[in-house]
């Protein structure tokens, strides 16, 4: 008779899981933002602000590490969280590691604040093992500058320690920078082969010069030289 009785008038904890079942069949309307926190949904997130035309990168990240989808992934999740808008970005593998460089727009007042609010958040979404770094971008100067063009570099030699710091050297001292570089290794003829390939900026004023002491450089060394205004890893013509 007691068994009876106590299936009649369910317990109070059967009370409880019965009317459980019937909030998760028949959820909640939610009408507004206002209805979504009072259920502990929250509302949406606020919405990003786009670049618009005066907007120019004002931070930037590099990053390297072993490469993996998730690395890249996690950081671009930072990026977002942050209400920062990707600029440019460039990576490179070696290997099973990347180096990553990423130009950034974020809607602070300066770099430093927007690098502030960047920081922060990649410490919360990019896990340990990756080598990260913010810097500020502030903008340039608006001094005059010397006309500059842009040439491109590329040297196959036999391979010997100090051919980049003897081509670094002399692009150097001529007041040129490399904007772009690819160089790697490669057995032929019996021995080990070094080639180089690079985007040079140079003040126009000093090209015919660079030429002519890379040509003299390349004479000397053994090298197959191309310098000129052709593309970036174009083919390079028997010499």
């Amino acid at each position: 008779i007691e068994c009876t009785r106590v299936m009649r008038a369910p317990s109070r904890g059967g009370r409880l899981l019965a009317a459980a079942t019937r909030s998760i069949s028949s959820p909640p309307k939610i009408r507004s933002v206002a209805d979504a926190a009072s259920h502990g949904l929250g509302g949406p997130p606020p919405a990003k602000q786009r670049m618009d035309l005066a907007s120019t990168p004002n931070v930037l990240i590099t990053s390297s590490g072993l490469n993996s989808a998730q690395a890249i992934r996690d950081l671009t999740a930072a990026v977002y969280d942050a209400g920062g808008s990707i600029a440019a970005s460039k990576k490179v593998v070696l290997g099973s590691h990347y180096s990553l460089l990423m130009a950034l727009w974020l809607p602070e007042a300066t770099p430093a604040s927007a690098a502030a609010t960047l920081s922060k958040t990649l410490e919360a979404h990019v896990a340990g093992g990756a080598s990260l770094s913010v810097v500020p971008l502030e903008s340039a100067g608006g001094g005059a500058e010397d006309a500059t063009v842009t040439r491109r570099l590329k040297i196959e030699c036999p391979q010997k320690p100090g051919i980049v710091l003897t081509v670094t050297q002399l692009l150097q001292d001529h007041g040129a920078v490399t904007s772009q570089m690819e160089a790697g290794t490669s057995a032929r003829e019996g021995a080990i082969w070094f080639e180089i390939e690079c985007l040079v900026e140079l003040p126009e004023s000093v090209v015919e010069e660079v030429g002519a002491q890379l040509a003299f450089w390349s004479d000397g060394a053994g090298a197959k030289l191309l310098f000129d205004a052709s593309p970036f890893r174009a083919p390079l013509e028997a010499a």
